[in-house]
């Protein structure tokens, strides 16, 4: 029996890391207004719909979270607890509950999933299930259908899970990069992107690096799909926004064709290992990562004053944030939430020379189509 393309994409995915730490750990937070919040009991029972037929993971680390205000707890910070949290979920992921005393009514979700096995776009679908799970009392998750109707090999599929190593002390607590916040109004793709390509020559970056899912069904909220599309700096100079993205979906298109000749488990990880060399090999780059517009799944259309979406903020894993930390690197992405565009990009450091670089992502954000 043929392996299917979506197959395929998780089976990379998993094989483009030789092994799993704390470095790739990705953080998430999805903020909800809600009439009550919901208790860790809630949580548990919905999560155990989560691990029902899932092949990659069978358990997870739940926890409550309590801040004085959404303020204290910040995108900044959201790396010096995954390293304070790791030691006990290093094996699986963690799944936090979060109260603010400030607000009763504010109910966060906070995930801390490796990313090899998981991605910025299927974190948020991971929360948007789990919220309307505890809601409805019923599985949001429906993994082992949707597994079956992509035709993934879920007995196969666990084969290729990468080992997972405690590395505590090595778990670092500080972000290489700092962040700005710009909200905004939504832009199409064509202005988004030439915005990009501004930002993108005024860091004096060499490459446009887009990280675009490959896998883009809401109906699996697990398995990592995230593809690392190079733009170089010449193209993106002679390019319009709109040139820009159709290189890259012509590179995407290049990808997926060479992906659909692999067979092997020895392909799979030879396949792996080249995507992550070049990633690495890859100078100067300015990554840009667009989710679009997600108000299709901003919680709405089930019981809304039980669970709405106000906000969602995640980081890339300090693996991949290690490449954007360079004076000529950087990296910008959004989310579109009911009109409202959330930008959050990398502010470059003051530089040894005692210069202050140039802050990254003024701009507001858009949807990438």
């Amino acid at each position: 029996m043929p392996i299917t393309i979506a197959d395929k994409v998780l089976r990379l995915s998993m094989t483009t890391f030789p092994f799993i730490d704390a470095s790739q750990f990705f953080p998430a937070l999805s903020t909800y207004k809600v009439d009550r919040v919901f208790d860790l009991t809630e949580f548990e029972e919905a999560m155990k719909h989560f691990f029902r037929g899932n092949p990659i993971f069978s358990k997870c680390h739940l926890v409550e979270l309590t801040f004085d205000s959404p303020e204290d707890f910040p995108l900044s910070s959201f790396q010096a607890l995954l390293a304070e949290k790791y030691e006990s979920y290093y094996d699986s992921f963690m799944v936090a509950s979060v109260t603010y005393r400030s607000d009763p009514h504010l109910q966060g979700i906070f995930t801390c999933v490796p990313f090899p096995l998981q991605d910025g776009f299927k974190c948020f679908h991971l929360h948007q299930a789990l919220m309307k799970t505890m809601k409805t009392r019923q599985d949001g998750f429906r993994i082992a259908q949707s597994l079956e109707e992509l035709g993934i090999r879920s007995d196969e599929l666990a084969d290729f899970l990468p080992p997972v190593e405690t590395t505590p002390s090595g778990a670092n607590k500080e972000l290489p990069v700092s962040f700005a916040e710009s909200p905004g109004a939504p832009a199409k793709i064509g202005p988004f992107l030439d915005r990009m390509r501004g930002d993108l020559h005024e860091r004096g970056s060499e490459n446009m690096l887009i990280l675009k899912n490959s896998l883009y069904s809401p109906k699996l909220p697990l398995g990592n799909s995230l593809q690392f599309l190079t733009v170089p700096g010449d193209v993106v100079a002679r390019s319009t926004g709109i040139q820009i993205r159709d290189h890259y979906r012509a590179e995407e298109q290049r990808h997926m064709e060479q992906l659909s000749r692999i067979e092997s488990r020895e392909e799979f990880i030879e396949a792996g290992r080249a995507r992550i060399g070049n990633l690495i090999a890859t100078p100067n780059v300015f990554c840009v990562n667009n989710y679009g517009n997600v108000s299709a799944h901003d919680g709405s259309e089930i019981q809304p004053e039980r669970g709405l979406l106000m906000r969602y903020e995640w980081h890339m894993p300090t693996i991949v944030l290690g490449i954007t930390a360079g004076e000529r690197s950087g990296l910008s992405w959004t989310i579109s939430i009911r009109d409202k565009a959330f930008n959050f990009a990398t502010v470059a450091r003051t530089s040894p020379q005692g210069d202050i670089a140039m802050a990254v992502g003024s701009n507001p954000a858009a949807s990438v189509a």
